[in-house]
């Protein structure tokens, strides 16, 4: 039994599409650009949705056919009791893949997204032109952290964003206001309907975990980018490791951004994306 999220208003632009697709009895929401360009596909981190990328698939869509749908359990997909874990993610992504017949597509994804994209193309290797993973949480930690443990804290959260209307959260919620504050209101308004839409169901992803990049990595074979949150000699040194599991990878790390590269450090981070795409 599956349940649909709060139909909040879509900040869609007119020109874009809004449409979903049946992944073995999981209906997926997604925006796509259209457009004569190569196929990118985009998965959004775990609190977010597609919508929340709405900048990037406007900084992409003359270049790209840009598709950003909703995981389950996020914005306008449905929201099962279970199906969380990495194989149930990488068969969602799969199964939108097929099922609009993208050909050769790009994968790009970021936190959970990252996650989700470099699963897909280590269980499918053929699928991928090019892979971009952006502060993947399976990079996040020490390396003995798999995101596993925060099931309590990650359904008390939501269920704190739940019961507060949007004027609410954008005053309330440090983040939000944050952006609020920085003149950044769309993107806040944005991220709050995402947060009053995920489903508590999503605990399960971090019941589950993230996965271990050394069983993952070296079945990789597209060509990958990952941009990687600014980091101490440690952590960039751990993730080179990591990284070099893949045959074909590049990994930047981008100097003063947080987890959230892009919002961040968007003219970097749209420069180093630039540069990849234009060589795959």
């Amino acid at each position: 039994m599956t349940d649909t999220q709060v139909p909040l208003e879509s900040p869609v632009p007119d020109r874009w599409s809004e449409e979903s697709v049946d992944v073995d009895g999981v209906r997926l929401h997604y925006t796509r650009t259209g457009g004569d360009g190569p196929p990118l596909v985009v998965a959004h981190g775990v609190f977010d949705d597609g919508a929340c990328r709405t900048p990037l698939l406007c900084a992409l869509e003359d270049d790209y056919d840009v598709v950003a749908f909703d995981a389950r359990g996020h914005g306008r997909s449905d929201a099962p009791e279970s199906g969380y874990a990495v194989a149930d993610r990488v068969a969602d992504l799969a199964g939108l893949v097929d099922a609009l017949e993208l050909a050769d597509p790009i994968l790009f994804g970021h936190s959970m997204g990252g996650d989700t994209v470099l699963a897909t193309a280590a269980a499918h290797p053929d699928l991928p032109r090019a892979v971009v993973a952006v502060d993947p949480a399976c990079l996040l930690g020490d390396g003995d952290e798999d995101g596993t443990g925060r099931a309590d804290e990650v359904r008390e959260q939501i269920l704190w964003w739940h019961d507060h209307s949007k004027a609410e959260l954008l005053a309330a919620d440090d983040e939000l206001a944050g952006h609020v504050d920085a003149g950044d209101a769309e993107l806040a308004s944005l991220l709050a309907d995402a947060r009053l839409r995920v489903s508590p169901n999503i605990v399960e992803v971090f019941e589950e975990g993230w996965f271990d990049p050394e069983a993952y990595f070296p079945d990789i074979e597209a060509p990958t980018l990952v941009l990687r949150a600014d980091g101490d000699e440690a952590t960039r040194t751990r993730d080179c490791e990591r990284i070099d599991l893949i045959d074909d990878a590049r990994l930047v790390h981008v100097d003063g951004a947080g987890h959230c590269v892009f919002r961040d450090q968007r003219e970097t981070a749209t420069r180093e994306l630039r540069a990849f795409l234009d060589e795959v």
